[in-house]
């Protein structure tokens, strides 16, 4: 889909070179924060009377931030990584709303008989039949958190996006002066020099003192806490789970075999021998040859200009062969010639050279087959239904070894089970569950002996129930002094490479060459090969490759991630690399798409400036 499109922000093209750069929302349209800071369901975004309210983007975020959180694991949301994402959020709904406004006014609708049509030919929903299959569109839309409805909807967006802004931009012709000056920043190549400093290689001398440790501990004794732990029994009812429990009618089964028949039959085919001509004369000719005993393969080299390879079509069957062949040929007996016929390719002369009958599987021996397909088509709305009828029997006093016992599963236990997912006792089988942040969450907002409403997963639907708390408390100073002994080596050597870092930089700065410094302090000078700006080394980023090539040879440059210090110099320029023509297409290619896409963002903001457009950034929060 068009979002597909959206290009990486720190292209060294976008940032440098290209000339269509968008303006900013906020200068395009004026758009301000807002003082009122009122609480409530307001609307944040708006454009002429469509609206997003802080409730729905908030729900977006919250989505966004369980995505990356599946992603990444254990992943610490900080306040540049919301406010980024937020964001974000906040441009791609402005920019939905301004599509779907203009939509509006210039009559362009999306029919329903059109989506469904996109969501039926997409290949990811298809079964090995090449068939539309409801179980794996339903389990995308649960992977991705999304209801039907909001997936359809962005199918529509899309479209009217493509309408209006993709097709009126695409196709650029890239200028020739920019090809030539992008693929000279290109083929630029530099040599680089660099330093790498690691916390975790620094030696400390000495262990921390009982003063300094009683110091760290009262100091920082609200982070030595013991965590609030819960043990919980759990139930799980898988879609399997759920699907054997599903009655499937004889009669249905029968059904589905004859609907489905394709599946279950294997077609006759046949090896055959085609000749191709554009002149129907030609091919009676050839016709005329066989029929007095010459070769097929000498017939179709002599007068098709055909080699064997194109000669043989190997075994196919009949729905394989264009337009009237596929009857023709398999009306024919083994070593008939047929033809001509003619299609749209041409006259075509077929010879058959041999037969394999087809087959067909017997409803009874695919009976347990179908019944599983069956079943699994009806999980998603049998499920509805189940769970409603679970959370009404707990309700009336059930437990979950009613549950269990009706659904033919087993209670499940976790013992000390923390907010981080961290668990003293569990089910090896259960382990991701325990990082389902849902899962977490509700174990978490219930009173010891209360039984949960049903969690959603990405494998089925859970219940719970909280069997005992134990309360955070603080750590003794005893419990704690293993994890202070650790911290505080960890930050004795960030010390301790800190200042070797400060050091080398205050020499660079003032002119000393690398290699000298290097010597000076007893650290490893490390060169680089020729390098151009799409290229790397020590792990850097585009962008900082990109700031590095653009400094002036020999000013140092401090790349510091994760404990890991790295000092580079760009120490002079090699010989331009040379493009090849599959080089310069590539390039080319990355020109249209990037101009393509600034032209179309560009075009959408266009559009805006005539809408009454109102962002209530201090109200989001994303405003000082």
């Amino acid at each position: 889909m068009i979002t597909t499109l959206r290009k990486a922000q720190d292209s060294w093209i976008t940032k440098g070179i290209l000339i269509l750069t968008a303006m900013s929302f906020m200068s395009l349209f004026g758009i301000s924060g807002y003082i009122d800071s009122a609480a409530g369901n307001r609307a944040v975004i708006k454009v002429n009377d469509r609206e997003i309210n802080q409730q729905e983007i908030n729900l977006q975020l919250n989505d966004e931030i369980r995505t990356a959180q599946k992603l990444f694991g254990d992943l610490e949301i900080t306040d540049e990584i919301r406010n980024n994402m937020l964001a974000g959020l906040v441009e791609r709904d402005l920019e939905e709303l301004i599509v779907a406004e203009t939509a509006a006014r210039n009559k362009i609708s999306v029919s329903d008989r059109q989506i469904r049509g996109i969501v039926f030919s997409q290949p990811q929903f298809m079964d090995a039949g090449g068939q539309f299959n409801r179980e794996v569109f339903n389990y995308f839309l649960s992977q991705s958190g999304m209801s039907e409805s909001e997936y359809l909807e962005s199918i529509k967006s899309d479209l009217e996006r493509l309408y209006l802004a993709g097709n009126p931009t695409a196709g650029f012709n890239v200028p020739s002066i920019m090809k030539k000056y992008v693929a000279a920043a290109e083929a630029e190549r530099k040599i680089f020099k660099y330093i790498e400093i690691d916390d975790a290689d620094m030696v400390v001398d000495r262990e921390i003192s009982d003063d300094e440790s009683r110091q760290y501990y009262e100091d920082f004794a609200s982070e030595f806490v013991v965590p609030e732990t819960r043990d919980a029994d759990f139930v799980v009812l898988s879609f399997d789970d759920i699907a054997e429990n599903i009655d499937v009618s004889d009669e249905e089964i029968t059904a589905y075999y004859e609907a489905n028949i394709n599946r279950f039959v294997t077609p006759e085919t046949r090896n055959v021998l085609q000749m191709v001509f554009d002149d129907e004369k030609k091919a009676e000719a050839a016709l005329a040859a066989l029929q007095k005993g010459e070769d097929f393969y000498q017939t179709a080299r002599d007068m098709a200009g055909q080699i064997d390879e194109e000669t043989n079509l190997e075994y196919v069957s009949e729905d394989m062969l264009l337009g009237d062949l596929g009857g023709a040929v398999f009306a024919a007996a083994k070593n008939e010639v047929v033809g001509p016929v003619q299609t749209e390719m041409g006259w075509h002369i077929m010879k058959v050279t041999d037969i394999r009958a087809g087959s067909k599987t017997d409803e009874s021996k695919v009976k347990g087959e179908i019944r599983d397909a069956i079943a699994a088509e009806k999980v998603y709305e049998t499920a509805y239904d189940l769970i409603n009828d679970i959370e009404d029997s707990l309700a009336a006093g059930g437990t979950l070894s009613d549950i269990a016992e009706k659904m033919n599963v087993n209670v499940n236990e976790v013992k000390g089970l923390d907010e981080r997912g961290n668990a003293s006792a569990l089910p090896a089988a259960f382990a991701d569950l325990m990082k389902n942040a849902d899962f977490i969450d509700t174990v978490f907002s219930y009173n010891q002996g209360e039984i949960s409403q049903v969690v959603e997963t990405d494998d089925g639907y859970v219940f719970a129930e909280v069997k005992a708390v134990a309360d955070s408390r603080p750590q003794s100073m005893e419990e704690a002094l293993p994890e202070i002994k650790k911290i505080w080596r960890e930050n004795e050597k960030s010390a301790i490479a800190q200042e070797i870092v400060n050091d080398v930089m205050h020499d660079l700065e003032n002119g000393d060459n690398i290699a000298d410094v290097g010597r000076r302090f007893r650290l490893k000078i490390i060169a680089t090969e020729p390098l151009s700006r799409s290229e790397s080394f020590a792990g850097l980023a585009q962008a900082q490759m990109l700031e590095l090539f653009n400094d002036a040879n020999g000013t140092p440059k401090l790349i510091e991630e994760n404990g890991k210090h790295i000092i580079a110099v760009a120490d002079g320029q090699a010989a331009p690399r040379e493009l090849s023509e599959t080089d310069m297409e590539i390039l080319e290619r990355r020109l249209q798409l990037d101009l393509g896409q600034e032209a179309e963002d560009a075009l959408i903001k266009s559009y805006g400036q005539d809408y009454d457009v109102r962002v209530k950034y201090r109200l989001l929060g994303l405003a000082d």
